[in-house]
């Protein structure tokens, strides 16, 4: 494994890690040059050497995660990122580059320094995070740690103000829908009273700062919320349980900026030699989290396609379909730049063979599933990638029914508009779960050899599958239903928290008649009161659930159906009825 350069470059040229002219042996084939006078074997053989001999994957993400850092969807450092890989794609001579508007927030969130600790009856600095989009402090605000009253009757509202207050644990068990009524209404009668702030234990090690991107700048929160490390909140609260009185000091510069907050999608493309109005896409999303660097989700998937892009164009390469390269905002937020892409050019989906996208974290892309029509047209394009490392293999397999329609990542944007979209599995020594989310999901937990090897098999795919003589074969695709584990996916619906933003096609969501911006209020009887609650709704019961939404003020009344769970019902009524017969 070579030794790993890094390029430290002024923040405010964040630009070229390498012009194609300053790599010898990865500088771009000259314009006039021909098809012919650089063969794909050709192209396949240099793109083998560059990718094993040559590969920058890790200075791009050095460059995104160490120097920009994290990119919050719609943050100034988002912006930044897109900028900066737009130039990335235009240096190494990429078409069409552009950075396109998928949306906006009603509030931007910028994320200042953040510290907190104990100061009596002794000294312990904490660990701890807020959620996006969440209230900081005006300075360092000290006061007295109190726990939560188990109910407001008989509680003296005034005694509470100014207070840190230990909000109550449910400690790795699911709030029962009473309980999280309670705390709400404790939490709002608290919040009158003036506290500090609220302060919850995390459920083990990990502190995770995901929020609402949906605050509006007239209801923009005002009391911080503090997501404290187990072990410290423990600590707090054993000093009140032993009749201590600790006090706490916290500084949290978060800030809001009144929108319109806009974000972005960045693409760019290798046109086609022979059918350049049909496409390949490359992709992962730009945003990230903002409790660490948003390395492994999804710093990796931005620099695999980014780094995929220079190597592909110093190589030579001459795809017969246009191989496109995107960078999508918003996914943390519910697949927001995928899905826009995909709403705004419907044209372009019947063109695109398949979507492959990169959001699995650091281990290497080791399989992707395929469906028995496209099996051998995927054994074809990845002829040149199985056996490519000895010691990570690579697998195509082949599934009896459609693809996985799993609404995890940007690739389910694609396979919602019946276009093939797949995720790539990995495999390694790496914790997958450790960084993603996560305060640990910093560049110390790339692990290069894994992340340039899968550079390598994603060019290598893209050209391969751009090369086929035809697009992918979309019969059995998609099968009627299911639409993997979880409540959205299940219906069919990708959501932000309860509100529908995509319904997939063939979906049992979409045969109900569910439309992008209903509201889920109610579940077979049961009123949902976050999406959490929305799985435990679908268990159980028949195949038939009453459905209740809100659309435009009004509720309106729906029917989900599980077709294969009414037709094996129907089919074990028959059995009954035969034996019944029989007897």
């Amino acid at each position: 494994m070579r030794q790993t350069r890094f390029f430290v470059l002024p923040f405010a040229a964040l630009a070229i890690l390498s012009s194609p002219a300053s790599v010898s042996a990865g500088s771009p084939v000259a314009a006039d040059e021909t098809r012919a006078a650089v063969s794909n074997k050709a192209a396949t053989e240099k793109l083998i050497d560059l990718g094993q001999q040559d590969n920058h994957v890790m200075e791009v993400l050095h460059q995104l995660v160490n120097v920009i850092g994290s990119r919050l969807t719609s943050s100034h450092n988002d912006h930044v990122a897109c900028e900066w890989a737009k130039e990335q794609l235009e240096s190494f001579g990429l078409q069409n580059v552009v950075m396109e508007e998928a949306g906006e927030f009603p509030v931007a969130f910028h994320r200042g320094p953040w510290s907190g600790k104990m100061t009596e009856p002794r000294e312990l600095a904490f660990e701890f995070g807020t959620p996006a989009w969440s209230a900081g402090t005006r300075g360092m605000v000290t006061g007295p740690a109190m726990l939560a009253p188990e109910s407001i009757e008989g509680a003296e509202q005034a005694s509470f103000a100014g207070a840190w207050i230990l909000m109550p644990s449910a400690r790795g068990r699911r709030m029962s829908r009473d309980e999280r009524q309670e705390t709400r209404a404790i939490r709002t009668w608290l919040g009158e009273a003036g506290v500090a702030g609220f302060i919850t234990s995390t459920r083990d090690q990990y502190i995770r700062t995901l929020g609402n991107a949906r605050v509006t700048w007239d209801e923009l929160p005002t009391i911080p919320t503090i997501y404290l490390l187990k072990d410290h909140y423990d600590a707090v609260a054993k000093e009140i349980d032993d009749g201590e009185h600790p006090r706490l000091q916290f500084d949290i510069r978060n800030h809001f900026e009144e929108g319109p907050a806009k974000y972005y999608n960045v693409y760019g493309d290798i046109v086609g030699s022979e059918f350049p109005d049909e496409y390949v896409v490359i992709g992962g999303h730009i945003d990230s989290w903002d409790g660490a660097t948003g390395t492994t989700d999804n710093g990796m998937g931005s620099a695999t396609t980014i780094e995929v892009a220079r190597l592909l164009m110093a190589a030579g390469a001459k795809p017969r379909r246009t191989i496109r390269f995107m960078l999508w905002s918003g996914e943390e937020q519910g697949l927001l730049g995928s899905k826009s892409y995909c709403d705004k050019y419907p044209e372009l989906m019947a063109k695109t063979s398949a979507c492959l996208v990169y959001d699995g974290g650091p281990n290497a892309v080791a399989s992707l599933p395929t469906t028995e029509a496209m099996h051998a047209q995927m054994e074809q394009a990845f002829e040149n990638v199985v056996g490519l490392h000895p010691e990570l293999p690579f697998e195509l397999k082949k599934g009896k029914g459609g693809l996985p329609r799993d609404a995890g990542s940007d690739h389910a944007s694609f396979l919602s508009k019946g276009v093939p979209g797949f995720f790539w599995d990995q495999q390694g020594k790496a914790d997958t779960w450790h960084g993603i989310h996560t305060q640990f999901d910093t560049y110390d937990l790339a692990i290069p050899e894994y992340l340039e090897h899968s550079t390598l098999v994603i060019a290598l795919a893209a050209l391969g599958i751009a090369d086929l003589d035809g697009l992918l074969d979309r019969t059995g695709m998609i099968t009627p239903g299911g639409g993997g584990r979880g409540g959205g996916r299940r219906m069919g619906v990708f959501l932000e928290e309860l509100v529908v933003s995509g319904v997939v096609e063939g979906s049992p969501a979409e045969a109900a008649g569910v439309k992008e911006g209903d509201e889920i209020v109610k579940l077979d009887g049961t009123e949902l009161d976050g999406r959490r609650a929305l799985g435990p709704a679908l268990q159980g019961g028949g195949p038939t659930k009453p459905l209740v939404v809100k659309r435009d003020g009004k509720l309106v009344n729906l029917n989900l159906v599980w077709p294969e769970e009414v037709k094996a019902l129907k089919e074990k009524e028959t059995t009954a009825k035969k034996k019944r017969v029989v007897l």
